[in-house]
């Protein structure tokens, strides 16, 4: 076409399969929204794509370099953020302006995640490829940095329903998505799994009077033998979905799906929940040694119980296996880490 603007781009960075899928989505972003054609130049470019050391590795930089715009991360996944900030503070009223904006954004957060609720059969259960990719890279460009899905086993009956197949795959593609970005991946683990499941393996409904923690799921109790081990043998097969590509993280979570409340697993949250996270993390890390463990504490102590106090003298006894505390409720943020500790002194 006549009369199209012509936006060059010099990559000085090094050669890198994400600093090339960088340049690949500044590109498509920018010809979407106006009538431009973005090109590669080694002279008078007018944005340069840059990775510099100087930076923490997942910082970025938006400044001049003579009459050009440069972008610089501290590494490929920080000049993919930088890139998002450029794109966010550009203009696309007809022509292409680029952004004013300069400065340094360094993240405070080393686990900046979203969750993706892959069951129920919802977008993200059913959604086409081409979108879960446009999907995270927009994630991408905001500066998120970690995936969590869910293996939809309350979907269920086993292994062998006829679902599973496409369940399993729907579970590697975004692992595949998100691992390609860069992104790290990650599972969720605790006592529920699929609904073909033994009478005497169930676990004892929680006492919820606050309506705020839940019951769903196929929960099976862990301090039944027989339910501890057909928990792990089944998470182990989750785990080995994901030799191929990797897994960075595991999410134990506690209620809504999960929880048991018999004598020898309550109170739940700092009891028969904290000996089973441990167990999956312990079997999650050798296939993946770098494992990293984040234990949710949502609900907890919701109605009262010591779980808070519980899971801080458990892991005063125990310390090193959790990498991560996830802190949530329904209301304000929980009170325990704020004016006590935080369990293990843990992030």
């Amino acid at each position: 076409m006549d009369n199209v603007q012509e936006v060059t781009v010099k990559i000085e960075a090094p050669d890198d399969a994400l600093v090339s899928r960088a340049f690949s989505i500044m590109k498509e972003r920018i010809q979407q929204r106006c009538q431009v054609s973005v090109v590669k130049a080694e002279d008078n470019a007018q944005i340069i794509l840059d990775v510099g050391s100087d930076l923490p590795p997942e910082a970025y930089r938006v400044d001049q370099a003579g009459a050009a715009v440069r972008i610089a991360g501290g590494s490929p996944l920080g000049l993919l953020y930088g890139i998002g900030k450029f794109l966010r503070t550009s203009r696309y009223d007809g022509e292409f302006n680029p952004s004013t904006w300069r400065g340094t954004s360094v993240p405070q957060g080393s686990l900046r995640g979203m969750y993706f609720a892959s069951h129920f059969h919802n977008w993200y259960h059913e959604a086409p490829e081409t979108e879960i990719t446009r999907y995270v890279e927009d994630l991408a460009l905001w500066g998120v940095n970690a995936i969590l899905v869910a293996f939809p086993a309350i979907d269920l009956e086993g292994w062998d329903d006829p679902e599973t197949g496409a369940a399993v795959a729907m579970v590697q593609k975004y692992a595949r998505i998100t691992k390609a970005l860069g992104l790290s991946f990650g599972i969720g683990a605790n006592n529920t799994l699929f609904r073909a499941l033994r009478s005497t393996l169930r676990a004892v409904p929680l006492p919820d009077p606050t309506h705020r923690r839940g019951n769903s799921g196929n929960p099976i109790c862990p301090s039944n033998p027989e339910g501890h081990a057909y928990i792990l043998e089944n998470i182990r097969q989750i785990y080995q979905l994901f030799t191929e590509t990797g897994l960075d993280f595991v999410t134990h979570w506690p209620y809504d799906e999960g929880g048991c409340a018999c004598e020898n697993c309550q109170p739940w949250g700092s009891n028969g929940y904290l000996k089973l996270s441990r167990d999956l993390t312990q079997v999650g890390r050798s296939y993946f040694p770098g494992l990293k463990s984040i234990l949710s504490t949502w609900m907890f102590d919701t109605p009262p119980e010591g779980e808070w106090q519980g899971l801080s003298e458990a892991m005063h006894q125990d310390p090193g296996w959790v990498d991560a505390i996830l802190a949530d409720s329904h209301e304000d943020f929980p009170r325990y880490p704020l004016d006590v500790e935080v369990p293990g002194a843990c992030p």
